[in-house]
């Protein structure tokens, strides 16, 4: 029987103030960043109105009053439940139950790993966050308090722990966030080379970074203008007005680039920071991932609790034999948006080693394979091709004339498209699972088990109903599958399936 290691309340290290005051400047910082902008750069701007000495010291009542918090924030274990109790004016008293927890993950920042504190943040799967984090407590605290939780969740199962299908095996230890591991079972799978940092930081979609950087720059011109005293508007219309044509082209042909590049190196640094050193290890409940230059990260994924295992490839990463792996988890919204367990980048025989471990029985049982109905690539021609054609020559006939109808030149290449999309489409069908996958460019595929499943739903459109065809939809605790565009007697054949399988298995599906 593991000894309790938090019997009594007990604060957070010291080391929380730091964090605590950090927080508050970062919230003042992105509020008065316009206020900074004018003090750097703007010498008659250097004024300050009541409005921001008034949320000064309202931030700086707020610095007081975290701090004061620091020392009304205690966290224990008892009669089974994990309590945290904080607050000054209002006080707070949140009792977790320990087999309700769903995920224990640390992380550490550069001052984390100076002080060797560690954050950690623990989930249930029906809270709408995290149940409630822990800013800073010293690694062996973080350690001890994963290792009893898990400890009590094995004895509340009886002591053991399913891995690998139906293999029953105990369970006596969990691995640290340190990069030595204490469990013998614990298997390192894969780990990021700074090549494979490479090839998966160029293989990220740069058009959505310049996307997002122009969205920034024009969502904040308003207040740069204001603070810096510069009409950037009127002074592009200025420039705009009295550039000849080949001077605007000179300048769109250097500036697209540039803004490219700009994208491409945002991405890599982005990939380096935030996958650095990345470690895949595979563990007696399931998968852990470590990674991170500045802010290492830990997230566990045990195999009960994984829902589906999705993987996605794009031609960059077909050409570098790449894939990335994503694993959702049954967990709350913090943990599936911000906590997925997910490889950026992998190759073949770890993805293969992720479907042997989360399914085993599935290289064994025979499958039924599917294809969807043609209509599906009409669709696509007329989402992709028609619509977007149409709109576009009615916003540039007025400037372009009769050259407007050079955009009927991608009708052919959207039809083109919608064939190899429909073509693409397969599902397959086991007595035990679904397998998916589509798609021409970016191509995906899915594997689902059977008891995992929450919910099937059978939805048709007008047309749909008019074709006979639906789409099929498999609801899990961590989203849902679907198949579309098949036959309503197949959809409806695979509902009463399912269905039955549900009823049937013995199985948690968490």
């Amino acid at each position: 029987m593991t000894i309790n290691p938090f019997p009594h309340p007990t604060r957070q290290s010291s080391v929380a103030i730091i964090f605590i005051l950090g927080h508050v400047l970062r919230l003042l910082v992105r509020q008065l960043w316009v206020v900074i902008l004018i003090f750097i750069f703007n010498q008659k701007g250097r004024t300050l109105n009541s409005f921001t000495l008034f949320f000064i010291g309202l931030a700086g009542v707020s610095a007081t009053l975290s701090l004061i918090n620091y020392f009304n924030f205690y966290f224990y274990i008892r009669d089974g439940e994990l309590v945290l109790e904080k607050g000054v004016l209002r006080k707070t008293k949140i009792n977790v139950p320990l087999d309700r927890v769903q995920t224990v993950n640390f992380r550490q920042g550069i001052l984390h790993q100076f002080f060797n504190v560690v954050a950690v943040d623990i989930d249930t799967a029906g809270s709408a966050g995290k149940e409630f984090s822990l800013q800073a407590i010293r690694m062996e605290a973080a350690e001890a308090l994963r290792d009893f939780v898990e400890n009590f969740k094995r004895t509340a199962d009886g002591g053991r722990q399913t891995v690998d299908g139906d293999e029953q095996v105990p369970i006596t230890s969990t691995e640290p966030f340190q990069s030595e591991i204490r469990n013998p079972k614990s298997e390192i799978l894969f780990r990021l080379s700074p090549l494979d940092l490479l090839k998966i930081g160029a293989s990220q979609n740069h058009l959505r970074t310049a996307g997002i950087l122009m969205a920034f720059f024009l969502g904040f011109a308003d207040d740069v203008e204001e603070a810096l005293s510069f009409d950037f508007s009127k002074k592009m219309e200025e420039w705009i007005g009295s550039a000849a044509n080949s001077d605007v082209w000179y300048y769109l042909l250097v500036g697209v680039p540039f803004l490219l590049l700009a994208s491409f190196l945002i991405s890599m640094v982005r990939t380096a920071l935030q996958y650095f050193n990345l470690q895949f290890w595979r563990t007696e409940r399931g998968f852990k991932i470590v990674s991170g230059l500045f802010t290492r990260q830990e997230v566990s994924a045990n195999l009960t609790k994984i829902q589906y295992v999705r993987w996605t490839s794009s031609p960059l990463k077909r050409l570098f034999g790449m894939m990335s792996v994503r694993l959702p988890q049954a967990a709350s919204v913090q943990v599936g948006r911000k906590l997925a367990v997910g490889l950026p980048g992998c190759y073949e025989p770890q993805l293969s080693a992720v479907r042997q471990a989360w399914f085993p029985q599935e290289k064994n049982l025979p499958e039924e394979e599917h294809g969807v109905d043609g209509r599906i690539a009409r669709r696509q021609f007329l989402l992709r091709g028609l619509l977007p054609v149409a709109v576009l020559m009615e916003i540039t006939w007025s400037m372009m004339g009769t050259w407007a109808a050079i955009w009927l030149l991608w009708l052919p290449v959207s039809w083109w498209l919608g064939q190899r999309f429909h073509r693409s489409w397969r599902w397959w069908v086991s007595d035990e699972g679904l397998r998916l996958g589509w798609g021409v460019f970016n191509r995906q595929a899915v594997l689902l088990q059977w008891y995992k499943v929450q919910a099937v739903g059978i939805r048709q459109s007008w047309f749909a109903r008019r074709a006979g065809l639906a789409n099929l939809t498999l609801h899990t605790a961590a989203g849902s599958v679907q198949v579309p565009y098949i036959p309503l007697a197949k959809a409806q054949a695979v509902q009463d399936f399912v269905l039955f399988k549900i009823e049937t298995d013995q199985r948690g599906w968490m």
